[in-house]
């Protein structure tokens, strides 16, 4: 009888062990579908959070600003991630569709060059970004500090660029004047376009040029673009990989 009791209680020892691994079982398996299932989500996230950057050009009648914007995003997630694990170039193709002429105020092209724009020469438009490497982890960007465009905002400040790019004609006419160089100097000075004299910014000619290039540059950031056809995406990623645009006008 006691032997029987014994043996009762060691097999409800048993049975009570295997009952209690098998709930701690059931509750790691649980756990773990749990935080694969968190995982899957956060990732899911990232990646919309992610396309949404770009998708929201997936459309017509986008400006140029909002294209140099986007230049910029894509520039800067090349570089940021160039030594990431899983990384591929995000690639953007951008074709001027022969409006390039139009841009340029004396038919010559001095900023916007190219028939066609990608990843790759996009530096041409929106300047090169500096690059500082962080912890022995690669280059990111900070902000773009060189470059054509950058340099002529440096140099004259934007709200002043914009003036030039407006006053364009009359600073061509004082150009295209008879007279010397300090003439046309001192005649330029007197339209008050800038805050200082000609001769501080090199001179009425080099003043021109810089205004030939800025006038280009707004000229682009008015014309409109059309995205064709559908972003592609990565096929392990799901994050947008590529998107093609082309010029369709040049607006006002």
């Amino acid at each position: 009888m006691e032997n029987a009791a014994k043996a009762l209680i060691m097999a409800a020892s048993v049975l009570i062990a295997i009952v209690i691994i098998s709930a701690f079982i059931l509750m790691m398996s649980n756990l773990t579908s749990y935080q694969e299932s968190s995982y899957q989500s956060n990732l899911s996230a990232q990646i919309a959070e992610f396309n949404n950057q770009f998708v929201t050009y997936d459309r017509s009648n986008i400006r140029g600003s909002d294209m140099i914007s986007l230049m910029n995003r894509v520039s800067d997630y090349n570089i940021r991630y160039v030594n990431s694990e899983g990384f591929t170039e995000m690639q953007i193709t951008i074709k001027m569709n022969g409006y390039n002429d139009e841009l340029a105020f004396d038919g010559t092209n001095r900023i916007i060059t190219e028939s066609q724009y990608t990843q790759d020469n996009i530096y041409l438009i929106v300047g090169q970004p500096n690059l500082t490497t962080v912890n022995g982890l690669g280059s990111v960007s900070s902000e773009v500090s060189s470059g054509p465009i950058r340099t002529i905002e440096n140099k004259y400040q934007q709200k002043y660029c914009n003036q030039l790019s407006s006053e364009i004609s009359n600073i061509k006419s004082i150009v295209d004047s008879s007279g010397t160089t300090t003439e046309k100097n001192e005649t330029f000075d007197e339209e008050k376009i800038l805050p200082n004299s000609a001769s501080s910014y090199g001179g009425i000619s080099v003043i021109y040029e810089d205004a030939l290039k800025y006038y280009e540059y707004i000229q682009f950031k008015r014309a409109y673009f059309d995205c064709k056809g559908e972003p592609e995406y990565d096929k392990n990623t799901g994050r947008i990989l590529k998107m093609e645009f082309e010029c369709t006008g040049i607006g006002v």
